[in-house]
């Protein structure tokens, strides 16, 4: 069934952002409200069996005021992914290692690699050990692999600033959309045939990446090579929280 997944998902009494994904550990989380994910699987169930977008927005306004907590907790658990789409920015500009002791690879020595090849260095190289690797693993081979699609051999010197963009917007669409996956657990099980969890799956995609794309393209505004890594993450923070202040207002 493509992405979804049989798992429960986190119970309502875990914490609102693990403790290894908390890049804002000094500030103060709120008490996770009761039974906080029933309401947002429930109608997400619905939206699998049925396929109604009202259904699915319904799912994703309980799930951004209710489940996560709210949109500056939602960034907050996502923080992990946030500091390895950094180290992802400034690998794909040439930016080298960003220091903190995160990992860097110099795109410039996979030349003339195949792409695939190259793609699978990178993200081994970027991926973080522990909590949210394989989330995180997966969002940039996705993100890489549609920049290159089509590249049979890898050249960073052609890789253009509307590819450096359209990666991270694939990036950050791809990573919400798996916590969100992640997130609904056995609400995935409504679906009574492969091919309506894919459908279910690939409405849930399109629409984070619409979302995305219209918050983080313009957060660039010509200057997709020069951020540095507080800019990038705090670009990628404040797209996370403008796709949950959308989804706040869907009842």
């Amino acid at each position: 069934m493509g992405t979804s997944q049989s798992h429960p998902g986190p119970g309502g009494k875990s914490s609102l952002v693990p403790p290894w994904a908390d890049d804002q550990p000094q500030q103060p989380l709120p008490t996770p409200q009761s039974l906080r994910f029933k309401p947002f699987r429930q109608a997400f169930g619905n939206f699998v069996s049925t396929g109604n977008p009202s259904a699915l927005k319904s799912a994703l306004g309980h799930y951004a005021r209710k489940s996560t907590g709210g949109r500056t907790t939602a960034a907050r658990r996502l923080g992990n992914t946030v500091k390895a789409g950094a180290a992802l920015y400034h690998t794909l500009t040439g930016g080298g290692s960003i220091a903190d002791g995160d990992v860097a690879i110099d795109v410039g020595s996979l030349a003339g690699m195949p792409s695939e090849a190259a793609i699978n260095s990178i993200t081994q190289a970027l991926t973080p050990s522990g909590g949210d690797s394989d989330k995180i693993r997966s969002a940039m081979n996705c993100a890489l692999a549609e920049a290159l699609d089509g590249v049979a051999i890898f050249d960073p010197n052609a890789i253009t600033d509307d590819m450096i963009i359209n990666t991270m917007i694939v990036y950050v669409s791809e990573s919400i959309f798996l916590q969100v996956v992640q997130d609904a657990g056995q609400a995935w099980i409504k679906a009574d045939t492969p091919s309506q969890a894919i459908a279910a799956e690939n409405s849930l995609r399109e629409l984070i990446k619409v979302e995305v794309d219209i918050h983080m393209a313009p957060m660039f505004s010509g200057n997709a090579r020069s951020l540095t890594k507080s800019q990038i993450a705090r670009i990628q923070r404040d797209v996370i929280n403008a796709v949950w202040s959308e989804w706040e207002k869907y009842q």
